[in-house]
């Protein structure tokens, strides 16, 4: 899913030598697996207490705060407990900060100097020029269960001369507080893919998610049963459109999207086609063992150490059932509790987290939430079996996320919408998560990558929708 920690997102702090303050601003730029990542620290002391704060320009993060800083001399120590991420520097006497940054099971040298570089932007080749030939505006969509408005675009074909003629494709983000662009890392996948399906003739609605962009409503605290009431807002609005064909709506969703897009349809018959992009097909308890593993393995973890992440994971997430949240709670602080005392302090601060209080409060807060306790205990197999309309599944094989071998089985073998119905399961070659052209799947990957949503994979939606719309 698209709702994880980046495995390389930020960490510094700075130290005063020989006598002169290094407060103000250090530049540095981390390289993770191929990936640069610009960083700027922002340094203050007063009267030897420091404290410090950090931008990831290039992930649009600014302001992140240390939760301690240490300075002895010229050794600087600081941690970040909430991405367990810590780093270890010393500086030297050309004024650069030498040291090693570690967050989880990812370690990268990384230097600080006084001297902005440039900051060179990715190419994104495939964002769309002005003025483009299509229509564009902004909607406003009541979500009658909430009462509040959801804010998108509308694109279609300016000769939209015959009215309930043009197919209409929803598209839906994935995990994660999303604009309608779903962007990442620079990225706006659902631009390219509205972009492109307008120019083929289709209209194409996206939304900022509730609470996010200028989408009213909360996200926090609402689960993919609720975002499923906003995409059911979003079809009896397209309903209302003159010139679209109600009778071929067809919901694309991305990651969380695509099991977002499987539980309307399996609702609503009316819908007439789904196109599932990296969507689940197993327990979400299940994918997710499977993605800490296989993104653990793809930053350098052990054996042993892959081993340990899936006994706990395999150990902690049947505890988290759909009781009340609070009885839920208190089962997870007593597992964390004592499973935290096997953990080594020294362990701890190698990877950024101040004490084991602060290890489990860390994961009482990832974990114990309405949306990830869902999640975990969503079974997708219900609703694809429920589901009567054309379907398309896509992955990439290097899909660490949401690996392709397991979840393309379980949609083949769960969805079976019937005679007359058109259902194409495929895995795309190389492709990652995002679906870019990518060896080894790796999210640190994602914003180096300049393209956005590979030729390949929006050929076969176009065939598909071709398909099924002629």
């Amino acid at each position: 899913m698209t709702r994880y920690s980046l495995l390389v997102l930020f960490g510094i702090c700075n130290a005063v030598v020989f006598g002169q303050s290094l407060s103000g601003n250090w530049y540095g730029s981390l390289d993770a697996m191929g990936q640069k990542l610009p960083l700027v620290l922002h340094l203050t002391d007063s009267a030897g207490i420091w404290k410090g704060t950090l931008d990831s320009p290039k992930q649009q993060a600014n302001g992140i705060p240390m939760s301690s800083v240490s300075v002895n001399g010229k050794h600087l120590h600081f941690t970040i407990d909430k991405l367990q991420a810590s780093y270890e520097g010393e500086l030297n006497n050309s004024m650069v900060i030498r040291g090693k940054f570690k967050q989880g099971m990812f370690t990268a040298d990384l230097s600080f100097n006084q001297q902005e570089g440039p900051q060179l932007e990715t190419k994104k080749l495939q964002d769309p020029k002005e003025p483009v030939p299509y229509l564009q505006e902004d909607v406003s969509i009541h979500q009658p269960v909430g009462n509040f408005a959801l804010s998108g675009t509308l694109t279609h074909p300016v000769h939209t001369y015959e009215p309930d003629n043009i197919p209409c494709v929803i598209l839906i983000t994935g995990s994660g507080p999303q604009d309608r662009n779903e962007e990442i890392l620079g990225h706006r996948p659902f631009l390219v893919l509205a972009d492109r399906l307008t120019l083929s003739g289709y209209g194409v609605l996206r939304m900022d998610d509730r609470g996010t962009g200028k989408s009213e409503g909360v996200f926090n605290g609402a689960t993919s049963a609720d975002f499923a009431t906003d995409i059911e807002a979003a079809i009896a609005f397209v309903k209302t459109l003159p010139y679209i064909d109600t009778q071929k709506i067809i919901l694309m969703g991305h990651s969380e999207g695509g099991m977002i897009a499987n539980m309307v349809a399996a609702k609503h018959p009316e819908v007439y086609g789904v196109i599932s992009l990296a969507g689940p097909g197993v327990l979400g308890s299940t994918l997710l063992i499977e993605q800490q593993v296989l993104i653990s393995k793809a930053v350098g973890a052990s054996k042993k150490e892959l081993k340990q992440i899936r006994a706990f994971s395999e150990s902690f997430y049947p505890l988290l059932t759909l009781d009340s949240i609070h009885v839920v709670e208190r089962k997870a602080e007593v597992f964390l509790t004592k499973y935290a005392k096997s953990i080594h302090k020294k362990e701890l601060r190698e990877n950024g987290i101040t004490d084991r209080a602060a290890w489990v409060k860390m994961n009482l807060d990832a974990y114990v939430n309405p949306w990830m306790i869902y999640f975990l205990n969503y079974n997708p197999m219900v609703d694809l079996k429920n589901i009567n309309c054309h379907y398309l599944a896509l992955n990439g094989t290097t899909d660490l996320q949401v690996p392709a071998p397991m979840n393309l089985d379980a949609i083949a073998s769960y969805c079976n919408p019937g005679p007359g119905k058109i259902k194409e399961i495929k895995a795309l070659d190389r492709l990652n998560h995002m679906f870019q052209p990518s060896a080894t799947g790796s999210p640190n990957e994602y914003g180096s990558n300049e393209i956005t949503f590979d030729n390949t994979a929006i050929q076969e939606i176009l065939i598909f929708l071709e398909r099924i719309t002629q």
